[in-house]
């Protein structure tokens, strides 16, 4: 009825308290938190603003969302940059898995790019322990969380991944168009 006072003073603060109450639920503080329409919005916000150059590598798995792979081809493709499958062999070896994908890493990469729970496969990857090995090693990760909310417990700020992308319109029942993106302050 009065879109101006809605858009004007009320949204914002609206907003506000359903990030908090999805950082309560994620383990994620509000201002950390920006709401998408999905985690492929998240994947491309985060794919069309890292600066890549020529010869740069993101590096990903076999096992990752087609539209996400989409992306990740076309924006190395135009930075000059390569993007970089490692295979995870099925079955698959939880105890192999950071080991595996850190194999393929060089000096070169810059970003690491996997799936909290794959799409396909419906696995839960060990992504603390990979975005721990990442840091060390001075890498970025992105991880695509589209099925995890709602479906596992989640405590982004434990998980230190540099970027934690996820859907709210899966498991937690949101309505379409409920998604965000997750930050370090970093």
């Amino acid at each position: 009825r009065n879109p101006v006072a809605f858009l004007g003073r009320r949204s914002a603060g609206l907003l506000r308290h359903a990030r908090e109450r999805l950082g309560a639920l994620i383990g994620a503080r509000a201002d950390d938190l920006v709401f998408m329409p999905n985690a492929t919005t998240g994947v491309n916000t985060v794919a069309q603003s890292l600066p890549l150059a020529p010869g740069d590598e993101v590096l990903t798995t076999d096992l990752e969302y087609g539209a996400c792979d989409a992306t990740w081809l076309r924006v190395c493709e135009r930075a000059g940059a390569v993007y970089k499958r490692v295979e995870i062999p099925l079955p698959f070896r939880r105890d192999e898995f950071v080991a595996r994908v850190l194999a393929g890493a060089s000096e070169r990469t810059r970003l690491i790019f996997v799936s909290h729970i794959t799409s396909t496969t419906a696995l839960i990857l060990p992504i603390a322990e990979l975005c721990a090995a990442a840091r060390a090693r001075g890498i970025l990760t992105l991880i695509d969380g589209a099925h995890a909310p709602g479906q596992i417990a989640l405590d982004l700020d434990t998980i230190g991944a540099d970027f934690y992308v996820g859907n709210c319109h899966k498991w937690l029942c949101a309505p379409k168009g409920a998604g965000f993106l997750r930050a370090r302050p970093e």
